[in-house]
């Protein structure tokens, strides 16, 4: 027997957690025998669709599930016993004939809709979203009775009602034509013109098909599915998603570009697994830092074979560094601290004979930028590359002399670093880049915005100039450590080789207006070169407003984060699913105390550590990178401490607009960290950044 899985299954199950358990021992029954007795497999009376039956699975709850031919089952949905017969006697499955998708189509509830949008007075003053008739709708696989009434929408908040009970590849097809696709692209996106298909196995191995349906192959990925949280084993690939992971050959590099939440990681991890069932290949999937690639792996061994899995390294990309150079050279210095750093640039820069009007502007911080983000892409580093290198994204100009006094300066932090017997994280960066040698046959590459110059010069000599050879998924909008550089600089030439996923899947679509509000007006640079939009970036759900509140004192803001916390779990939310997220040190220890007062249960998060318990997690916006919850508290957002105050009076003047900007970003990703709730709360005067509409 062949089960098939809707999902509109899943949500049923996400609904009331309880069943996960009975769902189980009811799916295990009916593989083993659907005909038996305590099962009451029937056909209901009044049905549209004569392929339906339902199914007990216990005294309360029935399933509805559809028996197709070659023993196939559709399992659809599991409700109570009365909502179970009212669904399964109107709902329907077919195969869309634009497409060969298969959908489930409720029909009594999108009719309901249907009628009301009928019923509805129009202004005439208002500008519709869709500039389309409903015949080319129809003819991109949209309903004809939806088709009719999208034409007459007027926001895209009317168009999500409308659209709300119809098969999902349909509801993406419109809010992409109302934000601004074009019919020709959508068609390509959905598989509009494919060969039509009437047979159910056929249509299944569609991509669109299998946005809402999986088929399980047995009893262990069915548990996965049903104990498992579905939306971490990231089954459902947009078809777009889909055609990006499965295309044989890239004729050299790609860029991936997409906002927080809309399936970079997704892509990357199943790129990775796709390139690597070919026999050989050796496939290295990278991302910024030892943390985020733990993540990846757990994440990536739900999805390879094992013999997939043989041929992938997952690394951090510094982890990369240090095992290229350690194959390298016996004894590699340890890095040194940020403090230690610190102090031996400011020794540097005093004793290597800097003019005086240049001594300001040559602080620690601008320093260690001048060597990440320019020398560290120079094919040595060398006083001669470094006079006449070009310095793209650097504010502050240096003529020759200038640059003459600089050099001096980071020749006398080697030194040193090597009384000390250390080094850096960059410098160790571009020794591997002079050491390595191609040892993968692809690079898969995640948060790609953070990587430094020296990062990319060592990756790309991992990797030979071939089809195929990198893949690489960055969002400009998160660039919170990186400086921002032009990929073709290092060899990466991926102009005319790059997409952009605009569909948020994390984050309910008022949680992402609020998000996209703290960067919307910002001129951020993309890889290429070229101004990142925001444009069309939209959500799949729909959540409660976001709150942002100010108080008078920190002691009021602290009493209101344990109530908003404890009020959460009082409601019945898991702990570890609560994110609070500071931008300072000092104000994680003020959330943990307020916390533990409150009675709550709380995982402070240090670097390279992941959640390990039932508890709430505290940690700093830097540390948030790559995580998701489904409630966050942003706290501590003050105008002093976002942006960080002390850092913009550091900043060469020339600086400050990228300290700003990296401010910005960093506030952005705090807030796309969070799926259904968001509060964002601060004392005194709010963070500049935050959206004025969003303050209550």
């Amino acid at each position: 027997m062949t089960v098939v899985i809707a999902k509109q299954y899943e949500k049923d199950l996400r609904v009331d957690g309880s069943m996960k358990a009975r769902a189980w021992d009811f799916m295990m029954k009916l593989n083993n025998d659907p005909d038996a007795v305590g099962l009451d497999l029937k056909m209901p009376q009044g049905v549209i669709d004569r392929r339906v039956r339902t199914a007990r699975v216990d005294q309360n709850f029935r399933a509805v599930l559809f028996a197709l031919p070659n023993d196939m089952l559709v399992m659809a949905a599991i409700k109570p016993h009365d909502e179970a017969y009212t669904y399964a006697s109107s709902v329907r499955l077919e195969i869309n004939a634009a497409n060969g998708a298969m959908e489930l189509i409720a029909e009594e509830a999108i009719q309901r809709t249907v009628k009301e949008f009928r019923d509805r007075p129009r202004a005439l003053d208002q500008a519709q979203i869709l500039p389309f008739t409903p015949d080319e709708l129809v003819g991109v696989g949209i309903r004809d009775d939806i088709a009719e009434q999208a034409v007459r929408v007027v926001s895209e908040d009317e168009l999500l009602t409308l659209v709300e009970d119809i098969p999902e590849w349909q509801q993406q097809a419109l809010l992409d034509l109302a934000t601004g696709k074009s019919l020709e692209e959508v068609r390509a996106d959905y598989g509009i013109g494919d060969e039509p298909t009437d047979d159910p196995e056929q249509s299944l191995q569609r991509p669109v098909s299998r946005m809402e349906f999986v088929t399980i192959q047995d009893d262990d990925e069915l548990r996965r599915m049903i104990e498992g949280d579905f939306e971490e084993w990231r089954t459902f690939l947009h078809p777009q998603q889909r055609v990006l992971v499965e295309r044989p050959v890239y004729n050299g590099p790609f860029r991936l570009a997409g906002g927080a939440g809309t399936g970079k990681t997704v892509v990357a991890l199943h790129r990775a697994a796709f390139l690597a069932k070919r026999p050989g290949a050796r496939v290295l999937l990278c991302t910024y830092n030892r943390t985020l690639a733990g993540a990846l792996e757990l994440q990536l061994r739900r999805l390879a074979s094992s013999e997939a899995l043989a041929r992938i390294d997952v690394l951090g990309v510094d982890q990369a560094v240090n095992r290229t150079v350690r194959e390298k050279d016996r004894d590699v210095p340890r890095p040194a601290d940020a403090r230690t750093q610190e102090r031996l640039w400011t020794e540097a820069v005093a004793s290597a004979d800097v003019p005086s009007d240049l001594v300001p502007v040559l602080t620690p911080d601008f320093m260690a930028a001048e060597l990440r983000a320019v020398m560290l892409g120079m094919p040595a580093i060398a006083r001669e590359h470094y006079l006449s290198a070009k310095r793209p994204g650097r504010a502050v100009r240096l003529n020759r002399v200038q640059r003459t006094a600089v050099w001096r300066v980071v020749e006398d932090f080697q030194r040193g670093l090597r009384a000390e017997r250390s080094t850096t994280f960059e410098l160790l960066a571009a020794r591997a880049a002079e050491v390595a040698q191609p040892r993968y046959d692809h690079v898969v590459l995640d948060e790609g915005q953070d990587l430094h110059a020296g990062h990319w010069r060592f990756l790309r000599s991992l990797v030979a100039s071939a089809p195929n050879d990198m893949f690489i998924c960055e969002d400009a909008h998160q660039r919170i450590y990186g400086e921002r550089l032009v990929l073709s600089r290092y060899g990466i030439e991926t102009r005319g080789r790059s997409r952009r996923l605009t569909l948020n899947y994390r984050s309910s679509r008022q949680n992402l207006r609020f998000a996209l509000g703290v960067i919307s007006g910002a001129e951020i640079v993309d890889s290429d070169g070229q101004l990142e939009t925001l444009a069309g970036y939209r959500a799949a759900f729909d959540g409660p407003a976001p709150t942002s509140r100010g108080f008078a004192t920190q002691d009021e803001e602290a009493e209101h984060l344990g109530e908003t916390v404890t009020s959460w779990l009082d409601g019945g939310v898991e702990p570890s699913s609560i994110g609070v997220l500071v931008r300072r040190q000092v104000d994680q220890e003020r959330a943990r105390q307020a916390l533990q007062s409150a009675g709550v249960a709380v995982e402070v998060l240090g670097p390279n550590q992941q959640s390990t318990r039932s508890a709430v997690v505290v940690t700093t916006m830097h540390r948030a990178k790559g995580m998701e919850f489904s409630r966050v508290v942003v706290f501590g957002v003050e105008s002093t401490v976002v942006p960080l105050r002390f850092l913009l009076d550091q900043a060469p003047e020339p600086e400050r607009e990228t300290a700003v900007a990296k401010e910005r970003s960093l506030l952005y990703v705090a807030c796309s960290r969070a799926r259904d709730e968001l509060v964002v709360t601060w004392s005194g005067a709010p963070s500049p950044f935050l959206p004025d509409t969003a303050v209550v």
